[in-house]
């Protein structure tokens, strides 16, 4: 009987949507970005799995030396290793479940084609566009935290499709920050805007855009990165998600968190904490529709909405936790 009930609220745990994360760091070229690629990805890992509840069967670590971490880097970051490992995923992945591939280290351009650094042959654009072609169903984010990263987005936007680029175009190939700022979202505290105890991509994304801005800003240098976000398919991507009709929705969505058994399992057997969560989805889902009419509303009624959408979600979440508490 509970094993019905589950499968009938549609939170069965054997079929539950899991999310799956691939980190490739390319070649660092110096000691000092060496040391920074490894932090950021190590930094990512750490948060999916203490903090966000991934499994170390739902991560992997692919990096230039294999000697850097050699009890969590599954294999060199070459464009056959890539290429090997999000085929081996995608045959094994739920037809519901998350990817999310974040790429860090040194991006270029040449022959109009961007690419990641890497050792041996680099990562194109079109390479990751066809391997990706592997997921027809799941729902597939890239975060792209290199230099010269903005190409990347044209060639890899496609409905259920997220693509994060530190760069709005190839041209620009200073170092990047971004990657520092949107492992800091889901690694520290501040960017879950929200306060329903998860960061979305789109959290993440605002988040280290507007940090990014900050730093620029506090060292009176002018910014030479401009982070962009497409997951409405056009290939044109935006600066500020939200502020349209389009980008944001399926960030918004996107999360590292994984479901908590315990409330999952327990919502088969108690209709309130049921309620309660078909609840949540709805206000979460009234949020990110009100974002993205942002620029069509009177900016006063706006704010006023998305308090009363916030408190409420709010609100819901503490009864979701106080139920789940019980003995």
């Amino acid at each position: 009987m509970l094993a019905l009930a589950t499968m009938a609220l549609g939170v069965c745990r054997t079929h539950a949507q899991e999310t799956h994360v691939i980190v490739v760091s390319g070649l660092g070229g110096e000691p000092v970005y060496q040391d920074l690629f490894r932090t950021q990805a190590t930094a990512l890992l750490d948060a999916a799995r203490d903090r966000w509840g991934l499994s170390d069967g739902q991560l992997s670590w692919l990096a230039e030396d294999r000697s850097l971490a050699p009890d969590r880097i599954v294999a060199r970051s070459t464009r056959e290793n890539v290429q090997g490992r999000i085929g081996e995923l995608a045959e094994r992945i739920g037809t519901r479940d998350q990817v999310l591939i974040v790429l860090i280290g040194h991006g270029s351009e040449s022959g109009g084609e961007s690419k990641l650094n890497l050792p041996g042959p680099d990562l194109t654009a079109s390479d990751l566009g066809s391997w990706l072609e592997a997921f027809p169903t799941q729902t597939v984010a890239v975060v792209n935290t290199s230099s010269a990263s903005g190409g990347f987005l044209p060639a890899l936007s496609r409905e259920r499709r997220i693509v994060m680029t530190a760069t709005r175009s190839a041209r620009e190939r200073n170092r990047t920050h971004f990657g520092s700022f949107f492992v800091n979202a889901f690694a520290g505290e501040g960017a879950d805007t929200d306060k329903d105890e998860r960061v979305s991509l789109l959290e993440a994304f605002s988040y280290a855009r507007l940090e990014v801005e900050r730093l620029y800003s506090r060292d009176n240098r002018l910014q030479t990165e401009h982070a962009l976000l497409d997951d409405d398919g056009d290939g044109e991507g935006s600066m500020q998600p939200g502020l349209d009709a389009g980008d944001g929705r399926l960030a918004s969505r996107f999360f590292l968190a994984a479901a908590r058994p315990a409330v999952t399992v327990q919502a088969a057997d108690d209709p309130e904490l049921a309620a309660l969560l078909e609840k949540k989805r709805s206000l979460e889902d009234a949020v990110a529709e009100l974002r993205a009419r942002k620029n069509e509303m009177d900016p006063r009624a706006y704010e006023t909405d998305l308090e009363a959408l916030l408190l409420e979600l709010a609100s819901t979440n503490r009864a979701i936790r106080e139920r789940d508490e019980r003995p």
